[in-house]
């Protein structure tokens, strides 16, 4: 149900929201039938309905499932907007960083899964923010093209505040790994021979669902990496 009522929603929400901060919007944003139902609606839907699942075989049936469908739900607009229109809305990235925020206090008083002490949401949304800065930084130097949008480094720095800094680091680490992939898919199909553009979001989203499933397997690796390098002083 989630991925046609996305398409609903993106096709209601105003125009303006969908275009940079200096752009006027298209006939075709003005239009109001931006996504289709038939199929994307349903294809999106297969997707959040397989990263719900894949979370709850992992994690099992807990009390944070409610927090990741709503979470998935955001980043599943996120994606479909930046897909299209290679813009992430403010307004989505703000709810985005509402929800981290109370997920975050949420996992402190709890369980503490991503969240050890009361300074790690603030470090989380500290380097997200600043590493793709400095990344975005360093294409432009070199590549003379910007790496990542203003609405990647945004959402980076609001699901820091849910991951804190380890996290935080997993999620730029598969983000880097997915778009790498695709990438080398559209090389090899022959797909990307002149020139591509790959926003970022839906790289983000998917990584931000992949730490969330694979948590439990990767927090033995924190274990042993601090055991083999006795870094103890790691939050």
């Amino acid at each position: 149900m989630l991925g046609p009522l996305s398409c609903r929603l993106l096709n209601k929400i105003p125009a303006k929201w969908l275009c940079d901060y200096d752009e006027e919007p298209s006939e075709e944003l003005l239009s109001g039938n931006r996504f289709k139902i038939k199929p994307t609606g349903f294809i999106a839907g297969a997707i959040i309905a397989a990263a719900l699942a894949g979370t709850t075989l992992f994690t099992g049936v807990t009390p944070e499932l409610i927090f990741y469908v709503i979470l998935y739900s955001l980043l599943l607009l996120i994606s479909e907007s930046d897909a299209k229109y290679t813009i992430i809305p403010d307004q989505f990235t703000i709810a985005v960083a509402v929800v981290s925020l109370i997920f975050a206090v949420t996992d402190y008083f709890t369980d503490k899964n991503f969240i050890s002490s009361w300074y790690d949401p603030l470090l989380g949304a500290a380097s997200g923010f600043a590493i793709l800065v400095v990344l975005d930084l360093f294409s432009t130097l070199v590549f003379k093209k910007t790496g990542f949008g203003f609405g990647d480094i945004k959402l980076m720095a609001a699901v820091g505040l849910m991951f804190g800094l380890k996290y935080v680091l997993i999620v730029l680490m598969f983000s880097a790994f997915v778009s790498a992939f695709h990438f080398l898919y559209l090389i090899f199909s022959g797909k990307g021979k002149n020139g591509i553009y790959l926003p970022m979001g839906p790289y983000i989203c998917i990584a931000i669902v992949l730490t969330i499933m694979l948590r439990v397997k990767i927090e033995p690796i924190f274990s042993m990496y601090k055991m083999l390098m006795d870094m103890e002083a790691l939050p």
